[in-house]
């Protein structure tokens, strides 16, 4: 019989994989723009999940146990990384008056093969790998006290809080920074949504909720234009300068992505320093750290 923690566990996962199928119905029916990126967005909370199974018993594989939705994951990625391009694109195009047609047809163009792999994964996918996943992840912790369980989870959370707060102790950030920082606060929002499932009368889980992902999200437009400078430079690289339109359109089109790139770094610095002004008020840290422990 399931207590608490492993009930909610398992309510999560059912809500998680119920999400996540019903934007795999819409990005392999349709390749819907939205399907495909919430679906992702979806397996990205569900990653976390798999992590947090393995950190409570190690016995549970996650790399074993997610490669096929890892596979589903990787080639939508490789969709929506056109899409991402497409939407700055259309935008700066709008937005400045920009003649870059020749690069969205082109975009274009890499749309219809990823595409046409996606549904090579899909077909190769089956649905029932959620709930398979499900009955592995269910037998290794039906055979831990959920007082456990609870300490592990709770572990598992001030491990990735203490991950990220270690880029306290750095004085300047590089790129590589800005990635890890990226994916780790992303890692520990998600970690924290399962626990606010488990104790959501605590208040400070969504505060902390909103610290993370702003940090995550200022950091995901900054790499999206990362991605979007090498796709144009690389592909003006490849074409001759004389078949464009309007040359001068490209230079303004870099030129406004660099300046947004820069935007987006102050806002993660913003958002940065009001998170470490959120840890360090009213002993925040110690109250994570001793919430459980009083259970």
């Amino acid at each position: 019989m399931f207590k608490m923690i492993p009930k909610t566990f398992e309510k999560y996962y059912s809500a998680q994989t119920e999400k996540i199928l019903t934007y795999y119905n819409l990005a392999n029916k349709l390749c819907d723009v939205e399907g495909i990126h919430e679906m992702r967005v979806e397996i990205k909370r569900l990653r976390a999940f798999f992590n947090l199974a393995e950190w409570i018993n190690p016995d549970f594989k996650k790399k074993k146990n997610f490669s096929k939705i890892r596979n589903l994951f990787k080639s939508a990625g490789r969709v929506r990384d056109i899409h991402v391009q497409q939407e700055l694109t259309i935008a700066w195009m709008k937005k400045a008056d920009l003649e870059i047609s020749e690069y969205y047809n082109y975009l274009k163009q890499q749309e219809l093969k990823k595409q046409s792999q996606f549904s090579k994964a899909c077909n190769r996918f089956r649905t029932d790998e959620f709930e398979k996943n499900w009955h592995i992840i269910r037998d290794s912790l039906n055979i831990l006290p959920e007082n456990y369980i609870q300490f592990k989870s709770d572990e598992r959370l001030h491990f990735l809080l203490e991950n990220l707060i270690h880029y306290r102790e750095k004085t300047g950030f590089i790129g590589d920074d800005y990635h890890k920082i990226r994916i780790l606060s992303k890692e520990t929002r998600y970690t924290l949504e399962i626990l606010q499932t488990c104790y959501p009368e605590i208040s400070k889980f969504d505060v902390l909720n909103s610290k993370l992902r702003d940090l995550h999200r200022a950091l995901g437009k900054w790499h999206d234009i990362e991605v979007g400078l090498f796709s144009i430079k690389d592909f003006i690289e490849n074409y001759s300068a004389q078949s464009f339109f309007n040359r001068n359109s490209y230079d303004q089109f870099i030129q406004n992505l660099e300046q947004d790139k820069k935007k987006w770094l102050s806002k993660f610095e913003e958002h940065w320093k009001e998170f470490n002004e959120f840890l360090n008020h009213k002993d925040t840290l110690n109250f994570y750290e001793t919430k459980f422990s009083a259970n």
